[in-house]
């Protein structure tokens, strides 16, 4: 009965407590994705009133949200979808060589490709985010990944902080994970906390036929093991079940096979910041939280009643209605919102995501001058960070098609691998799949049949990276910002070629060791290579990566950094520089892309946050 309440209330936005018709609280979050969902429930357990602010609804529970298995098709549902259309480069006759372009035809649908049909709209490359409660993590693969330690130490390093160096941060992981694959106690990992961890074990390699024929290569490729010819199923079960995360020394050195992660429960559900949530409401209804959900931050108000004192956040408006943002593909211009007013007693989170919070903060009052100007938005502060630095990992891979179907293809593993380009860690995360990832784009992904064999991989630490940008478009808070990635644009973008390259050989070698007695060879390859007899050599791969590579991991447009940093948007503590009672908390704040994947990075900065919030709060 308690859960169909919590449930019913969560969608009619009215929260399941006392708090439920009150409009101040001591802490509004706006966004309950990794950062802002945890670091709302962590403070209404410290004692504080909280109002959690989600512009979409709640789904957790639809099994196309709740089946891991299903994210491409949730991550396809209008339901929660919103499109950005973004862009890789400043160069428009660069643009128009990727080959999922995305454009408007005249009939109102999409049309992705290289020869669109008169009349039709470019609108970038494909970005699609989720609004709903849980944020990203509710429709993403849920890999559960720790980043190298020396993502952290630059932290540390840049800010003088040492609360985040990696041993402390280790501790944060520790505090948040609930392990379901490691036995109880196992040095560096967490069995009590909220957030959900989980790993293939490696059962279906008894019935596996093709797919331990790759694993073998593989595992002698990558260095695992010197003879291919000579492993047990107990030994590759050993390999796939090597702790990704595991605290032992030289782990960001260490390359070869491991068991891929996920944020997923013990018997393989996906579990996000949703289901903290909403767990912990049912487990204490008298929790001061308050969840408004189809609620969208148009404006912060601010107190500028004293000119010697930096500006304060005094209030927020937002509006209360489904599918109000443009990017929402069930945007309806004549649908009414209504609109919503709270005071903030404390202190306002902006958790928006790497697009939205500079948006939200440049469109009240803060950010570069020149631009809030060009729109006439009256300047709070001048912080010229706000929206740069936008970076991403690099993302591309290998998809060849094999002469019979494949057979014998499960659950997926990983491959990390250092590359001659890095200096000291490894740097390509890659996995195998009898499917193909190349990208993202209206519909994805392409369906190659039974046949196909694919290695996609994500180029982790890039040196080029966080050259991009988020920029308004206009004034209008309902309006998509101008996103641009600026691939390859930044120092060594060279070195970060070469990295993917090699990812590229090594995948090429591990499908062409593959014995004959396979029966899949031979293998047209569709990319980068064409079966066709086309250019194959180091350059034409490069350029065809250059031009093809693709993200979905954005991060860095609030930046954490330096008091003497110009482009510093925060502090180590969150706190958004020129103004007061104001932080962010998301995968903004991070300098640098954190690791392959960002969600669980920005879990552990939710918990770093809350403790930092409630600490302050005395």
């Amino acid at each position: 009965m308690l859960r169909s309440l919590v449930i019913s209330s969560l969608f009619l936005g009215l929260g399941v407590n006392n708090a439920a018709c009150q409009n101040e609280f001591d802490y509004i979050v706006v966004g309950s994705g990794p950062g802002g969902g945890p670091l709302a429930v962590d403070l209404a357990k410290g004692g504080h009133t909280v109002l959690l602010l989600e512009a979409g609804d709640d789904l957790s529970d639809d099994p196309v949200y709740s089946n891991v298995g299903r994210f491409a098709e949730a991550s396809n549902d209008a339901r929660t979808r919103w499109d950005f259309f973004v862009k890789h480069s400043d160069d428009p006759e660069r643009e128009l060589k990727y080959e999922r372009m995305t454009w408007r035809t005249a009939d109102g649908s999409f049309y992705v490709g290289l020869d669109p049909p008169e009349g039709a709209e470019q609108l970038g490359v494909y970005y699609p985010r989720a609004a709903a409660l849980g944020g990203c993590a509710i429709h993403n693969a849920a890999v559960f990944h720790l980043p190298n330690d020396d993502n952290w130490n630059h932290i540390a390093d840049v800010t003088g902080d040492d609360s985040w160096r990696a041993p402390e941060m280790r501790k944060i992981f520790e505090e948040i994970e609930n392990n379901h694959y490691l036995a109880n106690g196992t040095a560096g990992h967490g069995f009590s906390g909220w957030l959900d961890s989980n790993q293939n074990s490696g059962l279906w390699l008894g019935n596996a036929t093709d797919g331990i024929e790759l694993l073998k290569v593989i595992a002698q490729s990558s260095g695992a093991i010197a003879n291919s010819s000579a492993i047990s199923d107990d030994d590759l079960k050993a390999l796939m079940n090597k702790d990704i995360n595991g605290p032992e020394p030289g782990r960001d050195q260490s390359t070869g096979i491991f068991g891929m992660a996920t944020h997923t429960t013990a018997t393989g559900e996906r579990f996000s910041a949703a289901n903290y949530i909403k767990r912990a409401l049912e487990e204490n209804p008298d929790l001061p939280l308050e969840i408004r959900l189809n609620s969208f931050l148009t404006n912060i108000q601010w107190d500028q009643l004293s000119p010697d004192q930096p500006p304060a956040v005094m209030a927020i408006d937002y509006v209360v209605g489904q599918s109000a943002y443009k990017a929402d593909p069930r945007y309806d211009p004549s649908k009414n919102t209504t609109a919503g007013f709270s005071w903030v007693g404390k202190e306002l989170i902006i958790a928006g995501g790497t697009f939205n919070t500079p948006q939200i903060l440049k469109l009240s009052g803060i950010g570069p001058a020149e631009e809030l100007q060009r729109h006439n938005i009256t300047v709070v502060a001048d912080v010229p960070g706000v929206g740069e630095n936008l970076g991403d990992n690099y993302e591309g891979g290998l998809v060849s098609l094999a002469a019979e179907p494949l057979e014998g293809f499960s659950n997926t593993y990983v491959v990390q691998l250092k590359t001659s380009a890095s200096e000291e860690n490894r740097d390509i995360f890659l996995w195998t799949m009898n499917g193909a990832f190349e990208g993202f784009w209206p519909g994805w992904p392409q369906n190659y049949g039974p046949t196909v064999l694919g290695f996609p991989f994500v180029h982790m630490d890039p040196r080029s990276a966080n050259e991009g940008s988020v920029t308004l478009r206009s004034a209008d808070p309902f309006e998509p910002p101008d996103i641009n990635f600026r691939f390859f644009a930044g120092a060594d973008s060279e070195k970060d070629l070469d990295a993917m390259l090699e990812a590229i050989r090594f995948a090429q070698s591990a499908r062409d060791l593959l014995p004959e007695s396979a029966g899949l060879a031979p293998f047209d390859e569709q990319h980068p290579c064409k079966g066709d007899g086309g250019d194959c050599s180091d350059e034409a791969v490069k350029e065809y990566l250059k031009l093809q590579a693709y993200s979905h991991h954005a991060s860095g447009t609030s930046k954490i950094g330096s008091a003497d940093d110009p482009t510093a948007v925060l502090d180590s503590r969150f706190r958004v520089r020129g103004v007061t009672r104001l932080r962010v908390v998301d995968a903004s704040v991070f300098p640098k892309p954190p690791g392959a994947f960002p969600v669980l990075p920005t879990f552990m900065v939710s918990k770093k946050a809350a403790k930092a919030i409630l600490e302050d709060a005395g």
